[in-house]
């Protein structure tokens, strides 16, 4: 189906901003752009509607375009920007506290919102510079919320620092990338 087609294509975006020089692939910007921001509106709406019972292909697309969005989060901007420039789209940045006269709302705040934001605790702070999601597979919708209650929570600043160098961030994406890759290969 074609949820699983834009899964592929999710991963291939990952595969080509990990893999080539960030001005070979400026022409594919509105694209990814487009596609993310239109595929997380769909999943918004998806959780307005209460609709967990997802199939499998919906749900590894689901998964795929948050990784894509996890991934652009961590990578250093040099390598990405062209996506720097639309980060406010996708993550606020400001934590939530300093949010309250906010009058846009970026993406993942508003699927937070509608995830009903019912994680508060601080276990789901991100490592800074390293990819929070690394499961190949979910089974539920509702396994992304952690990810997403957390970038709204905390906005860009919500990271704990583990000493990683951009290198270290790196090769942890890159790592993730080969273990899924490896996973999806037939």
């Amino acid at each position: 189906g074609i949820n699983a087609e834009y899964g592929e294509v999710f991963l291939g975006f990952r595969v080509v901003i990990l893999r080539m020089s960030p001005g070979s692939f400026t022409p594919l910007w509105p694209i990814m752009l487009n596609e993310l921001y239109g595929q997380l509106v769909e999943l918004r709406g998806l959780l307005k509607r209460q609709s967990d019972s997802l199939n499998s292909r919906t749900l590894s697309m689901y998964l795929s375009i948050t990784k894509l969005l996890d991934q652009a989060l961590i990578i250093p901007p040099s390598m990405i920007p062209d996506f720097q420039v639309h980060t406010w789209v996708f993550v606020c940045d400001r934590p939530a506290e300093l949010q309250s006269d906010q009058t846009f709302l970026s993406l993942s705040r508003e699927i937070a919102d509608e995830f009903d934001r019912g994680l508060e605790d601080d276990s789901w702070v991100r490592v800074a510079h390293a990819p929070f999601l690394k499961a190949p597979t979910i089974s539920n919708v509702r396994e992304l919320q952690p990810f997403y209650c957390a970038l709204s929570r905390f906005g860009l600043f919500g990271t704990q620092d583990k000493g990683f160098t951009e290198a270290d961030s790196l090769r942890l994406l890159n790592e993730a990338l080969d273990e899924e890759f490896l996973d999806i290969s037939p």
